[in-house]
């Protein structure tokens, strides 16, 4: 992905969370919080004031799902690029600092507190741009079929240990709610959707930069 595509993905991010927080506030001042404290939905009847809490939940629910689409196709995309190419990408280490962004997350505690969304805990998802780090250490590097055997291995390896965390925490989901709240067992596998996710983005890179510089080292003292 470009560089300023990626600006731009994050700043839509970071606009959805403040319009989620500025329509907060709004229900809360103006609005005697409706859509924000809990309410009989059966018995629900539509105001014009709604509109600011319900587009910010839209708009916001639509850039998490295209979030995702986006991983996914993105990460389909490489794959491809890396069969037909002959070096890595070009990339700037320093975008691993968009990893940071992964903190956003904690805002989901005070939005559910407020008004009960938890559609910031898939922030954490944006922990996984630490691994644009090691990849921008490796960019312009030939590929060559060590590489390509470095990078199915790692490949594989994070997919195995991202798998596990999220078949582990299915089973323990499927117990029960937690803390006798449906809401927080929703809020528990987002929250470990988005880390376990992160988690294999960011160790894909990252064990491969650290099987390739161990083969280097290999190579050389022999």
């Amino acid at each position: 992905m470009k560089k300023s595509n990626v600006k731009l993905w994050v700043a839509c991010g970071i606009f959805c969370l403040l319009c989620s927080l500025v329509s907060s506030w709004y229900a809360i001042t103006f609005n005697d919080a409706r859509l924000v404290t809990p309410m009989d939905f059966g018995s629900y009847t539509f105001q014009v004031r709604d509109l600011p809490m319900i587009l910010s939940i839209s708009l916001t629910c639509i850039y998490i799902f295209s979030l995702f689409v986006l991983l996914f196709l993105h990460i389909g995309k490489n794959n491809r690029q890396a069969g037909q190419a002959n070096t890595t990408r070009k990339l700037n280490p320093k975008l691993g600092m968009l990893g940071f962004l992964g903190f956003l997350g904690f805002a989901g505690i005070w939005t559910y507190s407020m008004d009960g969304i938890v559609s910031p805990f898939a922030f954490f998802l944006f922990f996984g741009f630490f691994g644009f780090y090691y990849e921008g250490k490796m960019s312009g590097t030939f590929m060559d079929e060590r590489f390509r055997e470095n990078a199915t291995r790692a490949q594989l390896k994070a997919n195995k240990i991202a798998l596990s965390i999220i078949l582990i925490s299915l089973v323990i989901f499927c117990q029960g709610r937690l803390g006798g709240k449906l809401e927080y067992t929703l809020i528990a596998i987002i929250v470990v959707l988005s880390l376990a996710l992160a988690l294999d983005i960011f160790l894909t890179e990252y064990l491969l930069y650290r099987y390739d510089c161990g083969d280097q080292v290999d190579g050389d003292e022999e």
